[in-house]
């Protein structure tokens, strides 16, 4: 039952963060896709970079290994919240705001 568990939240983890990834162009839905293939792949460096610093500081902390689905979770955690900042410059830049 754990298991699943774990499963479903990482689930929804990656469909969070493929949500809050999309790009969208209204009207030019491969604009849209072609733009958020693009800025998944140019800003996955940043967030590995991110959750490389994080995981080798819990790990001095806690003095042993996090495994590998804790830090798969940070991984999504740090790009989400990168995404939703993203999100909102790319939302204001399409409206014309500042």
């Amino acid at each position: 039952m754990q298991r699943i568990r774990e499963r479903i939240s990482l689930a929804i983890l990656v469909g969070i963060y493929l949500l809050a990834s999309v790009r969208y162009f209204p009207g030019r839905a491969l604009h849209s896709m072609v733009e958020t293939l693009i800025h998944v792949l140019s800003v996955a460096p940043i967030n590995l970079g991110a959750t490389l610093v994080i995981v080798a500081v819990l790990q001095r902390l806690v003095k042993e290994r996090l495994p590998f689905s804790r830090t798969l979770r940070l991984f999504l955690v740090v790009a989400i919240c990168l995404e939703f900042i993203l999100g909102l410059a790319h939302f204001f830049e399409m409206n014309g705001v500042a």
